[in-house]
Parts: structure tokens; C-alpha cells; sequence
């Protein structure tokens, strides 16, 4: 039983390669069924997004690919000189390649730390793997794994809590200041692309409403229906920050567009309700005593920074841990793998053992009567199969559960027991265990 990941990610390889070497929407399919002809009794799973291409493998030793012959078919595959790539590939074996994986499922390997995209696409990966019918009992062992150390790293070192940009950092400041937005106005001053970045994050806040302001009323008017919100003039900006009680301003002015006395005025005719100014524009839009004024709370991009940074800092420490859990993990892993190798092992031989002796008999059975009809020797024959699977039914399913058990050092001892009482052979091919 072999494993092999190989493939280019952001840290390796630059954006064009990874381009190249992507498999976008039917072309994952296709790979997949171009992999599995082109490798008969291997398994495979495609991961492609925009930061890495992985193909994942696994098999017998005879199944699998080697490393050369895998970059031969990307290069077939993406009609590529496998010289353009090859030197940007990244292989991984056996043990390593189940560490590997997991890695990237706990977004160890991701360009942003922590991130929770990268688990939905290692889950959606295997689930298009499986139904291409490309995975068989390695992969569809480790893949379901990979899949919870990625929710147990999160869940046990807090990696994904905390937003890492600007943008996404003032929505949580958002969050903590409110505690619904059904009921609140949200204005985006600006309608660059920090300006739009900033209104995809709010939108999924779900305000009562969105208003976009910008002194070019078409790109306002652009924006604000990308995110189903209202287009405001930007002479009418006073009245807008009236009805506004989340401001998020992103201007490139060169001077504060909205100063203490403004907002003063702002402020009483609001009847002084709390309301939540994010000023993440350089220069800055509005005047810094404006956060002085009473249920107003404004943060620059100062203070955003910082918390992004700290938030980053938090992640970090998490690393060690998510280390840990993705040791131990992986060592279980690649035990179970062991282990059912050994338990299909001596399965196939307790059913060869069965076989032969049930065949023995059945033909000696046969030599003794020769007058014994077709139809008395086929019923015979398979009353003698169904006895056969009676008896072996629940030696088989005892082994199978002992397979599937926590797994320790060493097989379960069940597998030994089996063996013994059954007169098995030593299993051969040990050297063909994962490592």
C-alpha cells in the first residue's frame, strides 16, 4: 500500500503555473477519469484551487504512479512540456504525503493561516473523486480523516477566530458593537475596491439596508447594486450619515471630507443614537474628534491594523498545537491503514483457505457419485457455497470490527487469533506497508 501527493501551491510555484496546471470545473472530472484509465487499480483526488493544484494517489506498488510518470501525465493532460513545471512540483510519500494532506486541511499550508475555505474544498475534492467511482479504501480512509483533523484544529486551537484584513476586521468590530443589523443602516463612502471588499463582508451581515456613496455617481450606483444596496448622491452625504448607523469610509480624498462640526449636527439630528464610524481611508475622512462626541465610536485604520495584527499573532500560536494534533493523528491514520491491510490480508486467506477445502470436498463428494446428475451438482455445489458464507460470516465481520478499532502499535489480536486457529500463512509483503 502506497500514498503519493504531488503537485504545485503558492509557496512554490508562481500564479501562471499554477494556471497551467489547473483542473477547473468538468476539467476535474476528466482528469479523474483520465487518471484512473491511465492507472488502472489506483485511486485518486484532484485538488485544485487558486493557491495549489495537488493530485493525491494511493495504491498498491504495482497501482500506483510513479512520481516521473504522474508529471507525464500532467504534461499529456494540460498539453504541456512537463520542463515548463516539473522543476515547481512538490512530491510527497506515504507517511508524509498523509501529514501533507491533513496540513492542508488544517489550513497549515494556506497563504492566509487559518483560513476555513481550504476544508470545503478538500471536502468537495473527494466527494467529486467519489463519485468518478476514482477512490477505493486508502483514500476513502484518509480523506474522511483529514477532513475531522481539519474541524479538530480549529475547534481545539482557535486558528480561524480572529479576521486578518483591514476590511474583514472592521465587520467584526461591526459584530461586537451591534447585536442585530436587520434593524440598522450601513454607508459605504467610496466605491473603489476597498469600498467593495468592505460591502461584500457587510452584506453578509444582512442590514435593513446599504447605502453607497462616491463622487462618481456611476461607480456608486455599480457598487451598491452588486450588493443590493441604495446609490446616494454624494452632495447629499450629510442627510446619508443621518440615516446611517454603520459608516465605513474609504476615499482617497486628500483631506478630512467630514469634519467635528458635521458631524455634530449629524449626530443631534440623529438624536444622538449610538452609531459606529470605520474610517479605513488614507488620508483620513473624517476628523479624529469626531470620536469624541458622545454615542459615537470611530476606529481608523490604525486601530484596525493593530487588531488585525494581533489577530494574526493569535493564529500563530496556534501552529505548535495544530502540529501536535496532526502528528498524532496522522500516526493513527497511517495505523489504521496497517491494520486493515493486515485484516484484508487475512481475510483473502481465510476465504482461500475456505475455498479450497470446500472445492476438496466437493469434489471428492463428486468422484465417489459419479451418477450424481448437472442439477444434483449444481445444487450441491451451492448449498456447499451458502454454508460456507454462513460459517464465515461472523469470523469475517469480527475481523473486519477489529480493523476498524482504535488502532495501537500493532494489529489487533483478533488477526493473530484468526490466523491460528485457521492454520493461515504469514502475510507476504509487509515491505508494502505505508511508512
Amino acid at each position: 500500500m502506497k500514498l503519493l501527493a504531488l503537485g504545485v501551491d503558492h509557496r512554490k510555484a508562481p500564479a501562471p503555473i499554477r494556471e497551467a496546471l489547473a483542473f477547473e470545473g468538468p476539467r476535474r472530472d476528466e482528469g479523474l477519469d483520465a487518471l484512473t484509465k491511465a492507472f488502472p487499480g489506483g485511486e485518486f483526488v484532484v485538488l485544485s484551487t487558486c493557491n495549489r493544484v495537488e493530485v493525491y494517489a494511493a495504491g498498491t506498488s504495482s497501482a500506483i504512479p510513479t512520481t516521473g510518470a504522474l508529471i507525464d501525465f500532467l504534461a499529456h493532460f494540460h498539453a504541456r512540456p512537463a520542463e515548463a513545471f516539473a522543476t515547481h512540483l512538490v512530491d510527497h510519500h506515504d507517511g508524509r504525503a498523509v501529514s501533507h494532506l491533513f496540513k492542508v486541511a488544517a489550513s497549515l499550508e494556506s497563504l492566509v493561516l487559518g483560513e476555513g475555505q481550504i476544508l470545503g474544498q478538500v471536502r468537495d475534492a473527494y466527494k467529486a473523486a467519489s463519485a468518478r467511482k476514482a477512490v477505493g479504501p486508502i483514500l476513502h480512509a484518509v480523506f474522511p480523516h483529514a477532513l475531522r483533523v481539519g474541524k479538530l484544529v480549529r475547534e481545539q486551537t482557535g486558528m480561524d477566530k480572529g479576521k486578518l484584513s483591514v476590511a474583514s476586521v472592521a465587520v467584526d468590530v461591526a459584530r461586537d458593537v451591534f447585536d442585530t443589523f436587520v434593524d440598522k443602516t450601513v454607508l459605504v463612502i467610496g466605491a473603489g475596491k476597498m469600498g467593495d471588499l468592505t460591502l461584500q463582508h457587510l452584506a453578509a451581515l444582512r442590514p435593513g439596508s446599504i447605502l453607497v456613496t462616491n463622487r462618481n455617481p456611476e461607480r456608486a450606483l455599480a457598487a451598491a447594486s452588486r450588493w443590493g444596496g441604495r446609490a446616494v448622491p454624494f452632495e447629499r452625504l450629510e442627510a446619508a450619515l443621518v440615516e446611517a448607523d454603520v459608516v465605513v469610509s474609504t476615499t482617497a480624498a486628500e483631506r478630512p471630507i467630514v469634519d467635528l462640526a458635521t458631524y455634530a449636527r449629524v449626530q443631534k439630528a440623529r438624536k444622538n443614537r449610538l452609531s459606529l464610524i470605520l474610517d479605513i481611508a488614507i488620508p483620513r475622512d473624517f476628523d479624529p474628534k469626531v470620536g469624541d462626541l458622545e454615542q459615537v465610536m470611530l476606529y481608523n485604520v490604525d486601530d484596525l491594523r493593530a487588531q488585525a495584527e494581533q489577530n494574526r499573532q493569535k493564529r500563530q500560536k496556534g501552529v505548535d498545537p495544530a502540529l501536535a494534533i496532526i502528528e498524532r493523528e496522522a500516526h493513527l491514520c497511517l495505523a489504521n491503514l496497517r491494520h486493515r491491510t493486515h485484516a484484508g490480508a487475512v481475510l483473502r486467506q481465510l476465504g482461500d483457505y475456505a475455498d479450497a477445502a470446500r472445492l476438496r470436498e466437493q469434489e471428492s463428494l463428486f468422484a465417489r457419485n459419479p451418477e450424481f446428475t448437472q442439477a444434483q451438482r449444481d445444487a450441491i455445489a451451492h448449498t456447499l457455497q451458502r454454508l460456507q458464507n454462513q460459517f464465515l460470516h461472523h469470523p469475517r465481520a469480527a475481523v473486519r470490527t477489529a480493523s476498524e478499532a482504535e488502532a495501537a502499535e500493532h494489529p489487533h489480536p483478533l488477526l493473530h487469533a484468526v490466523k491460528s486457529l485457521f492454520g493461515l500463512a504469514e502475510r507476504e509483503g509487509r515491505d508494502d506497508d505505508v511508512q
